[in-house]
């Protein structure tokens, strides 16, 4: 029996915009694909520096001293727990070139994807941490920007970021910068984008 495809959407909480910012706060949801069950969960709060930290950045998140004092992971700790998160979860059969040798990687999703990807590869990466995850990314901020494309007869949010797009559709789950929040969020707009596109060809067939 043909093992069923896992999706893994992930959200990060940065203390700055450049692409070297601490990593505070991520959270990776796992997923059934095409049905979007939630089959596991992972969050974590991540020790920093607070001079490497924009103040700025900081006010959008839902950082607070005392929980990250008491609750923050190394951040060499926390990318291992991420890895084994990653490799519970990977279901992509990928061959490498060099060494020649087949094995799983993690389906990668998010609401901004490649910057969540890229950032969490380069941030493993310095802390000498592999993760296994799939060069192509899937962005549901993409997503979102074609599906309004493709239904002109639909009124668009405001603008879209996740907040906007989520209180627009009517999602349960509300982003709130937490990571957890965020990521849950961004799995129930891809279910609803996708149940309507299934709607929508059942109407049509």
């Amino acid at each position: 029996m043909k093992q069923r495809e896992t999706l893994i959407f992930v959200d990060i909480e940065t203390a700055g915009i450049g692409p070297k910012a601490p990593i505070i706060e991520l959270a990776a949801v796992a997923v059934e694909s095409g049905s979007y069950r939630e089959l596991d969960a992972l969050e974590m709060k991540v020790a920093f520096e607070m001079k490497d930290a924009s103040p700025r950045s900081l006010g959008v998140t839902k950082f607070s001293p005392s929980a990250w004092q008491r609750y923050a992971l190394p951040p060499e700790d926390a990318a291992a727990k991420l890895a084994v998160f990653l490799h519970r979860h990977a279901t992509k059969q990928v061959l490498s070139k060099k060494p020649p040798m087949s094995h799983r990687v993690a389906r990668f999703a998010g609401y901004h994807g490649d910057f969540d990807a890229v950032r969490l590869r380069d941030w493993a990466t310095r802390l000498g941490v592999y993760l296994p995850i799939r060069r192509r990314t899937l962005c549901v901020l993409q997503r979102t920007l074609w599906f309004f494309e493709e239904n002109q007869g639909l009124a668009p949010p405001e603008d879209f970021k996740l907040a906007t797009v989520a209180q627009h559709l009517g999602l349960s789950a509300r982003p709130t910068h937490s990571a957890l929040d965020d990521v849950r969020a961004t799995v129930e707009l891809a279910r609803r984008l996708a149940e309507y596109n299934r709607i929508t060809n059942t109407r049509t067939a």
